[in-house]
This record gives structure tokens, sequence and C-alpha cells, in this order.
């Protein structure tokens, strides 16, 4: 494992190689270009507003600014689910490089994780801006739990590339695999909190199931490394205030095994899904 990782490193200038060319693409697909890799997060952050606040009165004083609250959450996600569903497809698409060129193949998944990220970054910039203009009254005044973002991404990405090394393989495997993302990513979304906040799912859980119930489902709901990263980045950016250590130690130890795991799957199967292609 050790030798393959040095490998990648090896060739790092093929992985920075393969992101531009993966942002390049992405531009290219589009007349919009970057500028709807924004739009699409803040159309939807319109049509979620105008369900949750306008259809049923619901998060405009709670979460307030509940545009910039909703925001977080569609960017963190984007960033996951775009990776996933590129990453199904990824192994089939660059078929004739994989079998034309030797190189480690695992910097394909992880060249979409990072062109991905590049665009988050950017939609980062516009929610920093727009928590600046439009400032939360309940943020504690306090700039150092800002400090946490930079760790929040770091863990962010480490979820996202396991996730995007394993399912790489599984898209050649299993062909109708990709079928199901799209309804999957969107449970997966509405399961995180992006449309409301933590502080809910616990007063519902404690209020509908009798102690220690609630508190152990609240629990297995926070194993989600999502429930934790956008409640992270709202705690930092909106609210000022510094994340627990347990939901760090938890974050940890989710994010080494999704990694470690997720380079595991692709070293096993990665010279096999040739014989599928």
């Amino acid at each position: 494992m050790l030798s393959n990782l040095q490998n990648v490193m090896a060739r790092r200038d093929l992985l920075k190689a393969l992101v531009v060319s993966e942002l390049q693409s992405s531009v290219a697909q589009s007349k919009l270009g970057w500028i709807w890799w924004f739009l699409d997060p803040i159309l939807m952050m319109l049509v979620y507003w105008g369900v949750v606040v306008g259809l049923f009165n619901r998060g405009a004083e709670r979460y307030a600014p509940y545009p910039v609250f909703l925001f977080t959450a569609l960017i963190t996600w984007k960033h996951f689910s775009t990776a996933v569903g590129r990453s199904l497809s990824l192994l089939r698409s660059r078929e004739r490089l994989i079998k034309g060129i030797p190189f480690p193949t695992v910097v394909l998944p992880l060249s979409v994780v990072f062109s991905g990220f590049a665009y988050f970054l950017f939609g980062f910039t516009v929610l920093v801006i727009a928590t600046l203009l439009w400032p939360c009254e309940r943020h504690s005044g306090a700039l150092l739990p800002m400090l946490q973002i930079p760790f929040l991404m770091i863990f962010q990405l480490a979820v996202t590339a396991g996730a995007a090394m394993a399912l790489s393989c599984f898209g050649v495997l299993f062909e109708d695999l990709r079928l199901f993302s799209t309804h999957v990513l969107r449970v997966g979304f509405y399961l995180s909190p992006g449309l409301f906040g933590i502080d809910l799912v616990s007063e519902r859980l404690r209020a509908s199931l009798a102690p220690p119930w609630g508190d152990a489902v609240f629990a297995i709901y926070m194993a989600n490394p999502f429930a934790v990263l956008i409640t992270g980045y709202r705690d930092s950016i909106l609210y000022g205030q510094f994340i627990p250590m347990h939901w760090w130690g938890i974050l940890f130890v989710e994010s080494v095994i999704l990694l470690w795991g997720g380079y595991r799957i692709y070293q096993y199967y990665d010279r096999r899904v040739i014989k599928f292609l």
C-alpha cells in the first residue's frame, strides 16, 4: 500500500494535469461554464427556501438567515454528490487511457474529487461574502472558530476521496449502480441536516423515543460524517462556535476508515476492472 501511495505521489504532475482537464471539461460542457457550479446550489437554495419557509413557514426565524444556512449545506453536499456521481462512470469514460498507458489509475477518481473541491472553494468564498453581508444575530462574535474550517475541509476531502475510489470500481462492476445513485444521493441529503439543524433532530428523537433510545438514535444519526461537516461549517461561520471534541473524534475515525477502506477496495479491484471495460 505504501509503495502504491509513493507511486501516486511520484505522479502528482499527472494528477495535477487531470484536475486541470476535469475543470476545463466541466467549463466547456456549459455555456455558463464555472458559473453554473454556483448557480445550481443557488437555484436549489431558492427552491428549498420557497418550500420550507414560504409553504410550510419553517426555519425562517430558527435558522436565520435561512438562505445562508441552506447554502452552507448545499455546496458541501454538492462536492460529495458530484464526485460520487462522476466516479461511477469515470473508469468507463477513460477506458482508452487506462488500456493505452500504464499509470496509477487511482489518480482518476482523485482528480474528480480535487476538481470538485476547487469549485467548492469558490462556492465557499461566496458563502463567506454572503455571511458578511447577511450576518447571523446568533453569532457569538468570536473569530477563532473560523480556524476549524481548514480541518473540516481536510476531513471532507478524505471522506469524498474514499467514497469516490470505491464507487469508481463498483460503477464498472455493476453498471446499473449509477442509475440508482441520483436517488440515493438525494435521500442522503435529506437525511443529513441540510434543510434543518441537528438541534431539531435531537428534539424530535428525544420527544418521540423514551430514554435512552432517543440519545442512542441521535448518536447513530451523528455517525453520518456530513451531519458533523455541515453542522461544523455552520457553527464556524454562522454562529462562531467551537465543535465538540467528541465530534472531531468521530469525524477523524470515519475519515480514516473511509479513506483507507476506499483505497484498499480500489487497490483490490484496480486491474480486475479492466476486463469489464
